[in-house]
């Protein structure tokens, strides 16, 4: 796990030896106030308890100073190791198939990239640290009480066994068990809860509203119960360490007691006796905590594995031609078309990212280097005995064949769940189809000559300009307004305080539903491509607008948006605007039938 993280040493042994000095000068002060008080009850000359009282001062002011030191560089070392864990996955998906990542929920996707990748981060705060420093602080603890007693060294052996052994391990055994449910229940939680906010409007259209939210609130109530039943071993493992210090002063006490009766101890040392167990098991306290955030991280850390691919490593890249379902993946969980939103060839990175850096990130994988534009004109999309679904044995779509001609234009209609969405995703290469094969004639790969804009495709919370260079690096001013212009978003760009420069909220917050779908469509303008795989880019416009942009995508004879050669593949529920002679598929509802008519 640490690996994963490339942590330097000397930051990490930096941040162990801060965390050393804040403990060592708590332990310090105990010992040294225990020997004030009960020397100062005998009452010497005040002159002897002067180093005593410096030493007091001295070392409450720097357990405060090496506090602040260890949080600083301990949460340095985890933050910067889970930048360089976020950026190697980042890279490591560029270069994966990808239906690795569309075959996972959002919510799946969202849980390890975030979620997962902090567990990690928080390894090495509470898990790594405190283990290292309370291994340093038991063999100081231990060096302290040896010349004083062996009788109390021996109980404190035995205490600090207790207390830094069997209670980590019985946490971290009881934590493994409960934390598989808790990452399980977790992740399906935020899937769901994603897919609700995202489609709560058609979720009421359809009145299913309610169900979805019942089913999501079971599924919380499924998550707390895992987080109870956690919460149980942890506690038990916690309660071990106040028993080995009350074992700790039991010895203690024995220890003081026999020294003072036989006088063989000053009044100081019995003080230490007495009062040093109490500030003996700071270290130790934390261990229960560590060994379950072990448990997490390491839960964690499979799940990052899993994703990254095996062993962690960029996979190469996959086949031009998408084969049948004997080289099917591993069964998803749920459909996941979103996590994909569009696929350019210079893939959408963060906003904080300049588009040359995106580009230059996008093309590092070996996998882009095979990739090559097919000559204009001369795409032919064929897909033979196609089925395509999220799980083996579960296809939307079956049995289906296209053959689309460079130029061609293609209607597919059908209702809400029937499989429209799934068959963009498997012709544009970003699922692997369960039977039959896609390819384009010429033997040119699907990436970058096929392009899907999905319905949700991402805004950025970036300029307007820079959300419309997602999908070209080189765009100039003239075609940005060019092609917001073709899609009848002029009028909302005069009304911006800064035009191109505009800053647009996090995914589009600022833009309504209609203006968001041209934005998107203005994003397949720029990008044109020899196929364009469009999913219900007309929806939340008015009736007017979005049959005239429909009629606009699907006519051979328009260029206004898309030119005359590149094929065109729209994904609409409104049949009756469709130009005249536009051929039509028609997806069934539930068994993936369908029809071609003209």
């Amino acid at each position: 796990m640490i690996a994963a993280l490339e942590i330097p040493r000397g930051r990490l042994l930096a941040a162990v030896l801060a965390a050393c000095a804040t403990l060592g000068s708590a332990f310090a002060l105990a010992a040294v106030s225990a020997y004030l008080v009960t020397r100062a009850w005998t009452m010497p000359p005040v002159l002897d308890l002067t180093v005593a009282v410096v030493m007091v001062r001295a070392l409450g002011v720097s357990r405060g100073v090496f506090r602040w030191l260890d949080r600083m560089l301990t949460h340095d070392v985890a933050f910067r190791g889970v930048v360089s864990l976020r950026t190697n996955l980042f890279t490591a998906l560029a270069a994966r198939p990808d239906d690795a990542v569309t075959r996972l929920r959002r919510g799946d996707l969202l849980a390890r990239l975030g979620d997962d990748a902090q567990e990690l981060g928080d390894h090495v705060i509470k898990a790594v640290v405190p283990a290292l420093v309370a291994g340093v602080m038991t063999v100081v603890v231990l060096v302290t009480f040896a010349p004083l007693s062996l009788l109390a060294t021996a109980s404190m052996l035995l205490s600090l066994a207790v207390a830094s052994v069997l209670a980590p391990l019985a946490g971290y055994r009881a934590a493994r068990l409960a934390e598989q449910a808790v990452v399980s229940s977790r992740s399906t939680v935020t899937a769901q809860a994603l897919e609700v906010l995202d489609d709560a409007t058609s979720l009421r259209v359809d009145g299913r509203l309610e169900v979805a939210l019942a089913q999501l609130d079971a599924r919380q109530h499924e998550h707390d119960s895992a987080i109870d039943r956690a919460a149980l071993p942890s506690a038990v493992a916690s309660a071990a360490v106040p028993l080995a210090l009350i074992l700790a002063m039991a010895g203690s006490l024995l220890a003081a007691g026999a020294a003072w009766t036989t006088g063989g101890a000053s009044a100081g040392q019995v003080g230490v006796l007495l009062l040093l167990p109490l500030s003996s098991f700071e270290a130790a306290t934390a261990l229960p905590a560590a060994a379950s955030q072990y448990a997490r991280s390491r839960a964690a850390s499979a799940r990052l594995a899993e994703l990254a691919g095996p062993g962690g490593a960029p996979s190469p890249s996959p086949s031009p031609t998408h084969r049948a379902a004997s080289a099917a993946r591993p069964s998803p969980t749920h459909r996941t078309a979103r996590a994909v939103s569009s696929s350019p060839p210079d893939r959408a990175a963060p906003a904080e990212m300049s588009p040359d850096d995106r580009s230059s990130t996008a093309h590092r994988s070996s996998a882009d280097k095979t990739r090559r534009l097919a000559p204009d004109g001369e795409v032919r999309l064929r897909a033979t005995g196609l089925s395509a679904g999220w799980e083996p044995g579960a296809a939307r779509v079956r049995d289906l064949d296209l053959d689309l001609p460079a130029g061609s234009r293609l209607a597919v209609v059908g209702g809400s769940g029937s499989g429209k969405t799934t068959l963009l995703a498997t012709l544009a290469g970003l699922l692997e189809p369960l039977a039959g094969t896609v390819e384009l004639e010429d033997g040119s790969p699907l990436h970058p000559n096929v392009v899907l804009f999905a319905e949700d495709a991402h805004v950025f919370a970036t300029t307007l300009r820079e959300n419309l260079r997602v999908v070209r690096r080189d765009l100039e001013d003239d075609t940005a307004l060019a092609a917001l212009e073709a899609v009848d978003l002029m009028d909302w760009v005069r009304t911006l305080p800064h035009g191109l420069d505009t800053m647009l909220g996090p995914d589009g917050t600022t833009v309504s539903g209609g203006e968001r779908r041209r934005l998107l469509l203005a994003r397949a303008v720029i990008r044109r491509g020899p196929v364009l795989l469009l999913d219900e880019p007309t929806e939340h416009l008015d009736t007017a607008r979005g049959d005239a942009l429909l009629r606009a995508l699907l006519d051979p004879a328009d260029e206004t948006l898309v030119p005359a050669t590149s094929t065109v593949v729209v994904v609409t529920h409104r049949p009756e605007a469709l130009p005249e002679g536009t051929p039509i598929l028609r997806i069934g509802e539930n068994d993936g039938t369908r029809t071609q008519e003209s």
